[in-house]
């Protein structure tokens, strides 16, 4: 039913202003519990109002606090349903987003090129002569100094030198494509 403008409607703006004013409380507490955040609350609450005051304007409210309470318990729905939808639309993108981020692991492919590469190598070094694989193996793999293995191998450091460096021009030639290998 449309109200007719007059005098009448500037009371009725108050009173609508008091039934607002004496029930802000409980309709925020009611929206809180809806959607579980006083912040949001706060927000329905508020359009709550406008929208209370948008009717209020073209038809006569016979039981407003009732309507505040319905317009308040339909918005705070609609906001909790925004906010678990967006929940999940946001946690699928940050979901697409860690997938897409390069992982510190090998591909499948790099780990069976570095797994040939190991088995060339290693191929490589079972074909050195004894001396040069002992002098190699103790300083690369078990990491002695040149001078330990010297002194392991009862050997001068320089020759030391020599055979290690022999040891790895071998293997560097075995990883060449083309290079020697069985």
């Amino acid at each position: 039913m449309d109200k007719s403008l007059g005098s009448n409607a500037e009371s009725e703006t108050r009173d609508h202003l008091g039934v607002f004013a004496k029930n802000r409380v409980a309709l925020i507490r009611y929206a809180s519990t809806i959607t579980g955040d006083a912040g949001w609350a706060e927000d329905v609450v508020q359009d709550a109002w406008t929208r209370f005051i948008a009717a209020a304007a073209v038809q006569t409210i016979h039981e407003p606090d009732r309507l505040l309470f319905r317009i308040v318990r339909n918005l705070a729905l609609d906001a909790r349903r925004r906010r678990a939808f967006e929940s999940r639309l946001f946690a699928q993108d940050e979901i697409d987003a860690a997938q897409r981020i390069a992982s510190d692991m090998p591909s499948a492919q790099a780990r069976v090129e570095a797994a040939s590469e190991l088995a060339h190598v290693m191929d490589a070094v079972s074909r050195l002569p004894e001396r040069t694989r002992n002098a190699f193996l103790l300083h690369r793999v078990e990491g002695l100094t040149l001078v330990e293995v010297g002194t392991r191998l009862g050997l001068s450091k320089s020759l030391v030198h020599e055979l290690v460096v022999s040891a790895l021009e071998h293997c560097r030639k075995a990883l060449r494509p083309g290079g020697p290998r069985r």
